[in-house]
């Protein structure tokens, strides 16, 4: 493919296992870094008309990606940085691109004293893959405090959407995986700074107590069944510490898969469909995943 007159990145043949939290993966095709928002339209226009996949990826955190080639092109909008406060009624609207990572946007938030977003803290993602799967912790998501987005849908360049006119539930959105939040708009609340960085640091502990930091994952596997875990079935199925090949329930938290140091990406997927297997035998209860399974779609044509 001619990639003459993109000005930002472009490499070619790249693994995935650098990419992606739970540090697995093959290689692939192409991984683009967009300059700046007229660059990312250009970029998923020549695309198209070389009838080439693509998707978008912030920092890995919350995909699992098959070994063996990515027939695809990776579109990171890492690069695009903007983060700006202004005031606004009563209120304080905080806009930053889709690419930088939740947490800068909350510390940066917390240096201004605005409160709102807190509760999401070492959510480890971006901004934009943050909204799109409606991420959340300790009660918060962080739709709750939404105004709007800016997305690149297709050929249709950058649209503004306010988020009554967008869907949110548990861990979805209604925005699609060829669309890419490229810019998004919060409403915070004026707050004491150390009140702030103190919920913060609760947060924090919280976090390190409950979740096997100490290997890479890619955080919650399953979504909760109503109001009920996804960890409370496992562990009551006994499935802590099954481990194939390098891939190991977490013996700390049950809905942790962790890389034990050589896991493939069929390890992952192999444990993951064991786990689900196991909890609908035992108690009639279908766990969907909470993670993105990227590169499997060939084998479950095939099953």
């Amino acid at each position: 493919m001619d990639w003459t007159g993109i000005r930002g990145e472009v490499f070619h043949n790249v693994s995935m296992r650098r990419y992606t939290s739970m540090k697995v993966g093959g290689h692939a095709r192409f991984m683009v870094y967009p300059a700046d928002e007229e660059d990312l339209a250009h970029i998923v226009r020549r695309l198209e008309t070389h009838g080439i996949s693509y998707r978008f990826l912030g920092n890995g955190t919350n995909v699992i990606v098959n070994d063996g080639l990515i027939d695809e092109a990776i579109i990171r909008i890492t690069k695009i940085n903007m983060l700006r406060k202004k005031k606004v009624n009563d209120t304080w609207a905080v806009k930053v691109s889709g690419g930088i990572t939740l947490n800068r946007l909350i510390k940066y938030c917390a240096e201004m004293g605005l409160s709102g977003l807190e509760r999401l803290y070492w959510i480890p993602g971006t901004v934009g893959g943050g909204i799109k799967m409606n991420c959340g912790s300790f009660s918060s998501t962080i739709s709750d405090c939404l105004e709007y987005v800016e997305i690149l849908r297709n050929n249709h360049g950058l649209l503004r959407i306010e988020k009554k006119d967008l869907s949110f539930g548990y861990r979805q959105s209604s925005i699609g995986r060829t669309e890419c939040v490229l810019f998004a708009q919060f409403a915070l609340q004026r707050k004491d700074r150390e009140e702030i960085l103190k919920e913060m640091e609760y947060v924090s502990m919280e976090r390190k107590k409950r979740h096997p930091m100490e290997y890479p994952s890619s955080g919650s596997i399953f979504k909760s069944v109503g109001n009920e875990p996804a960890w409370k079935f496992i562990e009551k199925a006994g499935l802590k510490g099954l481990r194939i090949g390098g891939a190991c329930i977490s013996e700390k938290h049950g809905n942790f898969i962790v890389n034990l140091g050589d896991a493939k990406a069929k390890d992952i997927k192999a444990l993951i469909e064991k786990v689900k297997k196991e909890v609908f035998e035992l108690f009639g209860v279908n766990l969907v995943e909470e993670v993105e399974l990227w590169g499997f779609e060939e084998e479950r044509k095939n099953l």
